[in-house]
């Protein structure tokens, strides 16, 4: 295929893709390919998914998707986001945790799932019992869910920590780290084999991960006053915890309900944003050397003429753009709705709006709480390779929906990141 039709091609919508497979053998063999699924994430094609619920009713949930309104704008001001479809569909829903190579990572009834919002492709992983640890009086258990990539061998893994903790002082009582694995063409959770000596029970406190370089990041707990960042190598699958360093009042556990961990510099860092509502000031703690575990740290203090984003509205951190800007938004719903990027580079934030929400969410009866999640796409989205979609039973298919009710096989390929 000539160098011309294969650039086009990666310009195209995912839609589009599908169907051209048909044209001939040779595009098929191309589109499936891991050379092109690569190519086809470099292209850049921002799109902001959106999931709004009500938490006083389960099954009142809707997932919308926007595009830049003017794509081509050269101006400060950065263009609004237009909803232009509606991706709604059963099993979905909620706090959305990871944006893995185009995939939206979440859990929805306990079950982790993965989602691909171009093609509409649900998988469906199974939920990991742990009815072995048992909960005293007074005490919480927590399951939480990770999800990685490792490059190299093109696999997929998802973490599992469960732990056993007391409510009131927040001592670990238990825990436990598993990993859904493919072995002899079998899926299943399997414990971990935690080798580092200085590895120690703990409760995820977060239930946003990261991924970087094959390398899954979460924040945890093995204390009312100690904070960790636990680490687990998709390849190796070692697990390793990193202290977070303490100040002036991080004995107050409500402190880490404002800190969002997110990429900077390739690093794992930690954007703690306790002071910006109040005095315009932002931390960024980011791990130096993971190996000597060395932290570094910088503060942002918010322009004066900007600081009027931030006085009145309490945002959560929603990751990073490829380009180097935090994305905060609103815990609550708002109207009209916005989001703020915060480019920490040139310390210039701005306020994007996101036009087409459905109005019967700002029109909500007072019983209804409205909650809001968002997740930016800075890169194409993905192109599932054929032998990932054939190697799966999809039980369930229609024009909106395909979902999974088995385990996924990690061993298919599956766009490479």
């Amino acid at each position: 295929m000539d160098l011309i039709t294969e650039e086009i091609l990666t310009r195209l919508p995912v839609k589009s893709l599908m169907r051209f497979k048909c044209v001939s053998k040779l595009w098929l063999r191309l589109i499936s390919s891991r050379y092109f699924t690569h190519r086809f994430l470099t292209v850049h094609s921002p799109r902001l998914y959106m999931c709004l619920w009500d938490a006083n009713d389960y099954l009142n949930c809707e997932i919308l998707s926007s595009a830049l309104l003017d794509a081509t704008t050269t101006t400060t001001t950065p263009s609004p986001f237009l909803v232009d479809h509606y991706l709604t569909t059963p099993r979905m829903g909620r706090h959305i945790l990871q944006n893995l190579g185009g995939f939206m990572c979440y859990i929805y009834w306990n079950k982790p799932r993965m989602y691909n919002p171009a093609t509409r492709q649900l998988v469906t992983l199974p939920f990991k019992k742990s009815d072995h640890m048992i909960v005293p009086p007074g005490g919480k258990k927590i399951v939480r869910y990770y999800f990685g990539y490792d490059a190299l061998n093109h696999k997929y893994k998802v973490v599992s920590s469960i732990s056993v903790h007391l409510k009131q002082n927040m001592e670990v009582i238990s825990s436990e780290n598993w990993v859904f694995v493919l072995e002899g063409g079998v899926c299943s959770w399997k414990k971990a084999a935690l080798t580092s000596p200085d590895f120690c029970p703990h409760v995820p406190c977060k239930m946003e991960g990261l991924c970087i370089d094959g390398v899954i990041y979460y924040m945890a707990l093995l204390g009312p006053f100690e904070y960790v960042f636990v680490s687990f190598d998709v390849k190796s699958e070692e697990f390793n915890m990193i202290q977070v360093p303490r100040r002036d009042g991080d004995e107050l556990l409500e402190r880490f309900q404002n800190v969002g961990l997110l990429e900077y510099g390739g690093k794992p860092t930690l954007f703690d944003q306790t002071n910006l509502k109040d005095k315009g000031v932002v931390a960024l703690w980011s791990v130096e050397d993971a190996g000597s575990k060395k932290w570094s740290c910088k503060s942002l203090v918010v322009q004066p003429s900007q600081l009027h984003l931030v006085n009145t509205i309490t945002f959560n951190v929603k990751g990073i753009t490829q380009n180097g800007k935090v994305l905060l938004i609103p815990k609550n719903i708002l109207f009209p709705f916005h989001i703020l990027s915060y480019d920490i580079q040139n310390n210039d934030m701005r306020k994007i709006e996101i036009r087409g929400i459905p109005d019967r969410w700002f029109n909500m009866d007072e019983e209804a709480e409205v909650c809001v999640d968002v997740m930016f796409m800075d890169q194409s989205e993905s192109v599932i390779s054929s032998d990932f979609v054939s190697s799966l039973d999809w039980t369930e298919r229609d024009n909106h929906d395909t979902s999974i009710h088995r385990s996924l096989p990690l061993s298919v390929s599956l766009p490479i990141l």
